[in-house]
């Protein structure tokens, strides 16, 4: 099974402000920077979309410690509070078959959701 973590993030309007955009930039060079140093994983693409900014990390052995390493990167700008941080799993069998699980924020499923 290939699992990666897909990082959300709102933004303004539908597809942003050149501010959303250079912090997009940004968050791309620190993510792929952390995740390199600590061998877990890297920033696959990214994209500003219908009010949202969003980062697919693939490549990680350890769901678990990618998190971490994004959650740091997050905290640093301070933009953890308003992130979403879901894992997706593909099936080797059929890959139209994906679940995903939200990792961050720590609520019931419900009420939290992936756009």
């Amino acid at each position: 099974m290939a699992t990666k973590i897909i990082v959300q993030l709102p933004v303004t309007g539908a597809v942003g402000t050149d501010e959303d955009f250079d912090l997009r930039t940004h968050l791309e060079r620190e993510l792929n920077l952390a995740l390199r140093t600590e061998e877990a994983g890297e920033c696959d693409r990214s994209e500003i979309d219908g009010g949202w900014m969003r980062f697919w990390l693939v490549n990680g052995v350890d769901p678990a410690q990618t998190l971490e390493i994004v959650k740091d990167v997050l905290a640093r700008d301070n933009l953890l509070p308003r992130a979403v941080i879901a894992l997706e799993t593909c099936h080797d069998v059929d890959t139209d078959d994906i679940d995903r699980e939200i990792l961050w924020p720590v609520q019931p499923a419900a009420a939290v959701g992936l756009a």
